[in-house]
């Protein structure tokens, strides 16, 4: 064959290799509405702002009438329910008239826009129906009020699952939406409504499910002390526990879940401890005939809300920020970091490869390329705060390929592994102190 001859001294052949889109998992967390929304069943919204969030809240119900029988009350709302005859659900009635009326109660749909609730006693004659949120709205506007008090740096999803009969039905229904978007998986973490704090064995069931040290799916979930054992040892569960004088409006679980959300580790902005971060629009703990229960939540590495009165500083501080496995969370933050980066990276250097010129091939110069890779991402991990070190290394391709042919054939290479040491902040110091009269 003849080759053609052209003017031409030099050609210059261009590859061109696309950079993958940066991970945004990490800064993706969903607050969790069963009906409390204007978004359908298992559909989700990103909302930048509170006044965002409040945009699709569930419209108020205007109670048209209230009336006492039987040792129930059936209310009558101009609002079309969502669930149908014979359904039961929670529901807060609160500003109606007369006050006896108020409360939560397990309601049952008895018809069109219709429902009763049971009551011990008649609270006397109606004079003014009412206008109240429901209780999954009303969820969702204080967790985003105490979200957004954080700061504004970053937003959040609201995943709106849809009315359901019950909180275990609830919990049950989360559980079958993060299954079926694991992959690719959709968000980091959920804030769980505090209502299902009463559910909490079936909560903890749940998050046992992503507790493996491959797990990355955390769980923001608002606890008491006598709930709080429910989760332990669960490395899946960030749990914090309201403060006994805490307004009924602060979800005081939303300010790990912003903190948490709003890492964004860099060079320049390296990873930080999620202890003792500030929080706002939150009652801390009073310390004063509190010790015990204090002692209590973090012994069983439960978070709480307190102040940093020990250093001068009058902020509401968290404490101490781990996971219910006693393990700090920028630790599992860290080690996370590092597992959706380098999965991202060496998937695109391979994609890449097959574009390139020269390509990657399966061959000794293939694992070293790919290797190189996986060392970037490590020195960033170090280098971003993410992790103390990170060694990885790579079976030789003449000493794997003779340990796993099927697999050569395959194009498979399960060669690399990395030991990373995760990063750790002061939770305690002890200074030793010897008062002496020696003279010095």
């Amino acid at each position: 064959m003849a080759t053609t001859i052209t003017p031409n001294i030099v050609t210059v052949n261009t590859t061109v290799v696309t950079a993958p889109t940066v991970s945004q998992l990490q800064q993706s967390g969903a607050i969790i509405s069963i009906g409390g929304t204007t978004l359908a069943a298992n559909t989700y919204q990103y909302c930048g702002s509170l006044a965002a969030v409040t945009a699709i809240l569930s419209a108020p119900l205007t109670l048209t009438s209230l009336a006492w029988a039987s040792g129930s009350v059936t209310a009558t709302s101009a609002a079309t329910l969502e669930l149908g005859t014979g359904q039961t659900f929670y529901t807060t009635i609160a500003g109606a008239v007369p006050a006896g009326y108020n409360g939560t109660f397990l309601a049952t749909v008895t018809g069109t826009n219709t429902f009763t609730y049971a009551l011990a006693t008649n609270p006397g004659t109606e004079t003014s129906p009412g206008t109240y949120l429901p209780d999954d709205a009303a969820f969702v506007r204080d967790a985003a009020t105490t979200f957004f008090a954080q700061g504004s740096t970053v937003g959040v999803y609201v995943l709106e699952l849809g009315p359901q009969v019950s909180q275990a039905a609830a919990i049950t229904a989360l559980g079958t939406y993060i299954t079926g978007h694991l992959a690719p998986q959709q968000f980091y973490a959920y804030l769980t409504p505090r209502a299902w704090d009463s559910s909490s064995v079936s909560l903890a069931a749940l998050a046992a499910n992503y507790e493996s040290p491959s797990g990355q799916t955390y769980f923001f979930v608002s606890t008491s002390l006598a709930n709080l054992p429910n989760y332990a040892t669960n490395k899946a569960v960030f749990a914090t526990v309201y403060s006994p004088t805490a307004a009924t409006t602060e979800v005081q679980a939303a300010q790990p879940f912003y903190q948490w959300l709003v890492n964004n580790p860099s060079a320049a902005s390296p990873l930080a401890p999620m202890a003792y971060r500030y929080a706002y629009g939150v009652t801390p703990w009073a310390q004063q005939g509190n010790a015990a229960n204090i002692n209590t939540i973090l012994t069983d590495y439960g978070n709480a809300i307190l102040t940093g009165a020990q250093g001068g500083i009058s902020t509401a501080t968290l404490f101490r920020g781990t996971t219910m496995d006693g393990v700090q969370s920028a630790y599992w933050y860290g080690i996370d970091w590092f597992r959706v980066q380098v999965q991202q990276a060496l998937a695109a250097a391979v994609i890449n490869g097959s574009n390139s010129n020269p390509p990657l091939i399966y061959n000794q110069a293939g694992i070293n390329s790919l290797l190189a890779v996986a060392n970037r991402v490590g020195r960033d991990a170090v280098a971003f705060g993410c992790a103390q070190s990170v060694t990885i290394t790579a079976t030789p391709f003449s000493t794997y390929v003779a340990a796993n042919p099927a697999n050569y054939a395959a194009g498979i290479y399960n060669g690399f592994s990395a030991t990373v040491v995760g990063p750790s902040g002061f939770l305690t110091i002890t200074f030793n102190l010897t008062a002496s009269q020696l003279p010095v």
